[in-house]
């Protein structure tokens, strides 16, 4: 009978609506969505968006291919060398993986591809990571820390 239950309960634990890879949750779809509008405010070189997705508070940081960047002021400084660059990159996301970091608190992970055009016309593909730790503040989600890494030295980019 024992075994029994237990083969019952790992049943359960494989029937539909309860995987939470094939159905996730409220929060997950929440994080994958504010997760792909950051990556298409990037696209669109739109700095006053991907700004608002970062939170205030001091320790904010971001890292990019061994550059580290503190405080929101900074950030929007390097945010700002997008500023007229739309169109020259495209950034594409894999599955955005979402883990719980404790109430009000989660890791996103994904990976992408980055597609840069030169101005011959020329394009070359990137592969890279995307790493972001979100906080929730005031009944939305910010960014607390964000790191991406990158084969731009491989493909030659650097």
């Amino acid at each position: 009978m024992k075994r029994f239950l237990i083969l019952l309960a790992g049943l359960a634990c494989l029937a539909p609506g309860k995987a939470s890879a094939q159905h996730p949750d409220a929060v997950t779809t929440e994080i994958q969505k504010f997760v792909r509008a950051y990556v298409d405010a990037n696209n669109r070189a739109d700095v006053n968006a991907m700004m608002e997705m970062f939170g205030r508070k001091a320790g904010v940081v971001s890292v990019g291919d061994g550059e580290l960047t503190r405080g929101w002021k900074a950030i929007r400084a390097e945010a700002n060398k997008l500023v007229g660059s739309q169109g020259r990159y495209q950034i594409l996301l894999g599955t955005v993986d979402v883990s719980s970091l404790g109430t009000g608190y989660a890791l996103a992970i994904a990976p992408y591809t980055m597609t840069l055009s030169s101005e011959g016309g020329e394009k070359v593909q990137i592969r890279g990571a995307l790493t972001l730790v979100l906080e929730r503040f005031s009944g939305s989600w910010k960014i607390i820390h964000e790191h991406s890494s990158s084969g731009a030295d491989e493909a030659g980019c650097l």
